[in-house]
């Protein structure tokens, strides 16, 4: 059923325009680039049973451009582009259907906006994120956890109290043997007073 109205709405999209602009977006979307996409604003009534849909689709879209300027192994691309879109755009559709996947999507778009911070900005974006991390799949929290906190223990972030038990907070969560454990560890040694365990 959703399938036909979508293709009758794409027929017709002057005349879905004016009867149902959200469905008409919804519909120009589903063959409309990655790009055409991030740059279109969702234009959604509250209440509107497309608006969760198209904010997610715009999530994605900004997402997926970029991270398409990611070096491999990299966890987050070498440029801020299409992040704030990713980071807004998952945090509205969570807001309207919570799940653990938008949830992952947005903690990932704020930990690696907050990476083109200045220390104090990027520890604001890491406290917008800890909700989403704390609701992500348990398989990509504690990852995400461990990359939050090495932000928050970056010099400038914050007194080395505040660091040290950034560093911490986030020894407890990161996969022991994953590259952000090892980070945080090096980051553990060069704390003053910070000790070399957690």
């Amino acid at each position: 059923m959703r399938i036909a109205l979508l293709l009758l709405l794409a027929a017709c999209t002057p005349m879905a325009a004016l009867l149902d602009p959200p469905l008409a977006q919804l519909a120009r979307w589903e063959q409309a680039s990655p790009a055409a996409i991030a740059a279109e604003p969702v234009a959604c009534p509250a209440g509107h049973p497309a608006c969760a849909r198209l904010h997610t689709r715009r999530a994605e879209a900004c997402m997926g451009l970029a991270m398409a300027a990611r070096a491999p192994g990299a966890a987050c691309p070498g440029t801020g582009e299409h992040l704030p879109c990713a980071a807004q755009s998952y945090a509205a559709a969570r807001a309207l259907t919570p799940g653990p996947a938008l949830a992952a999507g947005e903690a990932q778009a704020r930990l690696c906006l907050a990476e083109f911070l200045p220390p104090a900005e990027a520890a604001q974006e890491v406290s917008l994120a800890a909700p989403a991390i704390a609701a992500a799949p348990p398989g990509r929290a504690p990852l995400l956890g461990a990359r939050a906190a090495l932000i928050a223990a970056r010099p400038g972030a914050g007194n080395d109290a505040q660091r040290c038990a950034a560093v911490r907070a986030g020894l407890r969560v990161a996969p022991p043997a994953s590259r952000e454990a090892r980070d945080l560890a090096l980051r553990l040694a060069t704390l003053p007073d910070c000790g070399a365990t957690p």
